[in-house]
């Protein structure tokens, strides 16, 4: 008997092991959800990127513009839930854009210092079918969540190309030494 019931739950243990989530909703879409009025969120006028980041700039930038190769950038920004509910702010932040979630890191490439833009990222390139909690165990960004970042870049930092940089300093140090 023991036997059996052994064999039993490793059938049920067998069976319950698949790579889908119980209860996990599908991702989110942006294009077709609701959000808070007090989020100023308008897909309709937003700018779709192929990665399905969708994007608004309300004040378009005039410096150095963030690029595939950025190493760190200095932001103001606000995190909101599509229901308003905010789960992060920041100013003055610094942020190594590799290390930010997906969407986000996508949607700063082409704006530019002084920039001010909405982003509004599907869960895929949030933070999917994982829940982020708050240090107290509560759930601050509930699993497939679309985000809403409103962004100020305030300074973008690009590396040196340096091959451009030996040639101008070796420049400069022939035109010194003919003086």
């Amino acid at each position: 008997m023991r036997h059996r019931v052994l064999v039993f739950l490793a059938l049920v243990g067998a069976v319950s092991c698949n790579d889908t989530i119980t209860g996990l909703e599908p991702p989110s879409n942006p294009a077709t959800e609701t959000f808070a009025a007090s989020l100023g969120v308008t897909i309709a006028s937003m700018t779709k990127l192929a990665n399905g980041v969708y994007y608004a700039d309300s004040v378009v930038g005039t410096g150095v513009a963030d690029t595939t190769t950025t190493d760190s950038v200095f932001v103001n920004y606000r995190g909101r839930l599509k229901d308003g509910t905010q789960f992060d702010v920041g100013t003055n932040v610094r942020f190594v854009p590799a290390s930010l979630v997906a969407g986000v890191r996508l949607g700063l490439i082409g704006m530019k210092q002084g920039g001010k833009r909405k982003l509004v990222i599907p869960s895929a390139l949030g933070y999917g079918g994982g829940a982020i909690k708050k240090p107290d165990g509560s759930i601050s960004i509930p699993r497939q969540s679309t985000l809403v970042f409103d962004i100020d870049l305030l300074k973008v930092h690009n590396p040196v190309d340096t091959t451009k940089a030996l040639v101008a300093s070796a420049t400069g140090l022939q035109a010194a030494a003919r003086h």
